[in-house]
């Protein structure tokens, strides 16, 4: 799916921007040092999208939504400032207030109408994204975009720079947002830059296969991608997942296994994968929760044919998956942090997001009746994010590849038994 236009053509027009900051200005001179895992992150961005139904939004005006950011951005002041650079070349961010932007538009359809349409990729039109640079100074981190639906129902997508924080951060910081709207006072305790570092468990002393440097971008932060890219979205139950595998198995892992099987029949050959990268959220967390990059990045290599294989020797080498975080991490620090690195899409890369709290964010003590998230700059090895539904026995997959692959695969899918009635 691609981009509604922003000149009219599509049902979401109508773009205003304005810009969001705190509410108490950050004592001058306060900068963040991003960590050398967070430097790695630097070519990604999250694209979030919760939307929810007139009966809870319709008498929400833009400083309805506006004023519980305020004290939200007083407890992470990085979030409204603006990158800039040592003399070594190392990125810092000045805690200079200077804002998040938001954008304020409408949509021609209905919540209902829009969330008929059976591809969710479309909810990537409700996010107005722009890149990092190539003016470091003067570019946002956060682009926060309201759409009001034409029954009254609203949408908030979020285009949030992944160097800040992962998808958890994301959904924390949206969080105290919804507890800041329903009039709490909200307080996050600081995370010390020593709680931020990894240990290195499982060092085999390489490299990390989950990793891949760019050739330089500069100050203008956009993964490089030498094919087109599509993005397909569908959804499926917890009890179709485990329908295809019988032993007691962690769904991400079956479906993970499934999908990279699929892939694999389609790219049968050299280019057949047999190492991916496994993203997932940290199951001990950050305490106290704070904005960052706390998820797990691991890799699986397989020594045989993944397109041959049965499913359940498949599933089996994924959950022997090596966490490479440390190694990420020094070489997101390698030339002062001045690399150009990505993750997502360096390898086959499957993204676990179903434990991220994306429905704790209510209003009116409503949960949203949908929520989308997915990475922009991912690389051409595609990625798999699986995302928890609404209903609490359902999962959203969001599959992007190369669009020459895309079709090939949805019929793979469909063979599987993953995509029915389509």
């Amino acid at each position: 799916m691609g981009r509604v236009q922003e000149d009219g053509n599509g049902p979401v027009h109508g773009f205003r921007l304005s810009t969001v900051s705190s509410s108490r200005p950050t004592e001058t001179g306060t900068t963040h040092e991003p960590t050398g895992l967070d430097l790695a992150m630097k070519l990604h961005y999250l694209k979030v999208v919760y939307i929810y139904s007139a009966e809870i939004a319709r008498d929400l005006t833009v400083m309805h939504v506006k004023a519980p950011f305020f004290p939200v951005f007083d407890q992470f002041p990085w979030t409204t400032g603006r990158f800039a650079r040592h003399d070594s070349r190392r990125p810092y961010i000045k805690c200079n207030d200077c804002g998040t932007r938001f954008v304020e538009s409408h949509c021609n359809l209905t919540v209902d109408e829009w969330l008929r349409l059976p591809d969710r990729s479309i909810d990537e039109s409700l996010v107005y994204y722009k890149p990092v640079g190539p003016e470091l100074t003067f570019s946002p981190l956060i682009y926060i975009q309201m759409t009001r639906f034409k029954c009254g129902g609203l949408a908030l997508g979020f285009s949030w720079a992944h160097v800040m924080g992962d998808a958890s951060s994301l959904s924390h910081f949206f969080n105290l947002w919804s507890r800041a709207f329903a009039g709490e006072k909200i307080y996050c305790p600081k995370t010390s830059d020593g709680v931020r570092g990894f240990q290195n468990p499982n060092s085999t002393g390489k490299k990390p296969d989950s990793v891949k440097r760019v050739d330089p971008v500069g100050d203008l932060w956009v993964a490089p991608s030498y094919k087109k890219m599509v993005t397909y979205s569908f959804n499926l139950t917890v009890h179709e997942i485990r329908s295809h595998f019988p032993a007691i198995r962690d769904e991400f892992e079956i479906l993970c296994g499934i999908i990279w099987k699929c892939i694999a029949n389609v790219r049968k050959g050299e280019s057949e994968p047999v190492t991916i990268t496994i993203i997932r959220s940290d199951s001990d967390g950050l305490k106290p929760r704070s904005v960052s990059n706390s998820q797990v990045i691991s890799s699986v290599h397989v020594d045989f044919s993944v397109a041959e294989a049965n499913l359940e020797e498949i599933v089996k080498s994924i959950g022997k998956a090596t966490d490479e975080r440390f190694g990420i991490g020094e070489i997101g620090e390698s030339d002062d942090g001045d690399s150009d690195l990505i993750v997502y899409g360096a390898r086959l890369t499957f993204v676990d997001m179903s434990e991220v709290d994306f429905y704790e964010a209510k209003i009116k003590k409503k949960s949203p009746k949908s929520v989308y998230c997915n990475v922009h700059g991912i690389g051409d090895d595609g990625a798999v994010v699986v995302l928890p539904a609404a209903k609490e026995e359902e999962r959203v997959v969001t599959v992007t590849l190369p669009e020459e692959e895309m079709e090939k695969v949805k019929r793979e899918l469909k063979k599987s038994g993953l995509i029915i009635g389509e």
